[in-house]
């Protein structure tokens, strides 16, 4: 029986080789023709692994586009929640940097290009600042009444943000209205930071956000016009000189006991130091009033102009 198996099987057997290769040819170009291999394209977003801790990062692109190529079977059910693109952020260093795209593709599909092949990430640390909280006082008491005494629970705050955004700040400052008010009250005042604009920071977290401030008013005090003299540092950076130098306001009305403020031309501000200024500089300061010598606002602007020597 075996004999005759085998005798059949080797019955014109290079005749039986030659059509099995032409059928397996026929079976190829019949596929190729039915699932033919083509190329698509999907968007997916970028996503990040490996991030290290203590960074806002921000990348330059949110998608990418991922072009591929496989048989037409597979696109059928294909969707871009099936691919991945990925940036290995391992070992990167605070500032800007490109990083090659990755992809994790189905099987069966052969990669052709990523758009853009590069993202640009920038990694800002995240760091923390003390700094002192003003309390700045707008509006005008009833008549007959001034600000006798602003006192606050928060002196110092600690900031929390984006190293970029931290270096921005220049002052933390709270706003209390008076609005006409004959008694003394408190308040709690919501605390911004703030740029050399004026403008608040953002980006930028106040610990405390809040502080309570107390106001008292008095009456019976007498008030008078002073001008602004801004106190300055002599520690100017060598190579450079001073300028014009100019306060807003020019003059501010104080209050205090006539004798007090009978002989007052003049109120200085705090000193401010000048050795880290290379350029023009805005900045707000407080006034260095005499003891029993009020105003309604103790912060004023001091603009002043640095220029380098010939």
């Amino acid at each position: 029986m075996m004999n005759r198996i085998n005798s059949i099987f080797r019955r014109n057997l290079p005749a039986k080789i030659l059509a099995l290769f032409v059928a397996i040819i026929l079976w190829v170009v019949v596929m190729n023709d039915q699932n033919p291999s083509i190329e698509g394209s999907f968007t997916v977003p970028v996503a990040v692994v490996n991030a290290p801790e203590g960074y806002k990062i921000t990348k330059s692109d949110e998608d990418v586009k991922i072009k591929v190529r496989g048989p037409r079977s597979l696109f059928v059910s294909a969707s871009a929640e099936d691919f991945r693109a990925y940036v290995d952020l391992s070992g990167a260093e605070a500032g800007k940097a490109e990083y090659k795209v990755q992809t994790a593709l189905p099987q069966g599909f052969e990669l052709v290009e990523v758009q853009p092949e590069v993202v640009t990430f920038d990694l800002d640390q995240v760091v923390q600042k003390r700094m002192r909280a003003d309390v700045t006082v707008t509006g005008s008491s009833a008549a007959g009444t001034t600000v006798a005494k602003v006192s606050q629970d928060a002196s110092f705050v600690t900031l929390e943000g984006p190293q970029s955004a931290i270096d921005t700040v220049v002052r933390v400052v709270g706003y209390v209205g008076l609005a006409g008010n004959n008694t003394d009250f408190d308040v709690m005042v919501p605390l911004t930071a703030l740029n050399a604009d004026g403008r608040e920071v953002q980006g930028v977290r106040v610990v405390p956000q809040t502080t309570s401030v107390s106001v008292q008013l008095a009456r019976g005090l007498s008030k008078k016009i002073v001008s602004i003299h801004p106190v300055l540092a002599d520690d100017l950076a060598d190579g450079y000189q001073l300028g014009d130098v100019r306060t807003d306001p020019i003059k501010i009305e104080i209050a205090g006991d006539s004798k007090t403020i009978e002989s007052l031309t003049a109120v200085d501000t705090e000193t401010i130091d000048l050795a880290k200024f290379t350029s023009n500089q805005k900045i707000t300061v407080k006034l260095a009033l005499p003891s029993g010598v009020t105003v309604t606002n103790p912060d004023v602007v001091v603009s002043i102009e640095i220029k380098k020597k010939k």
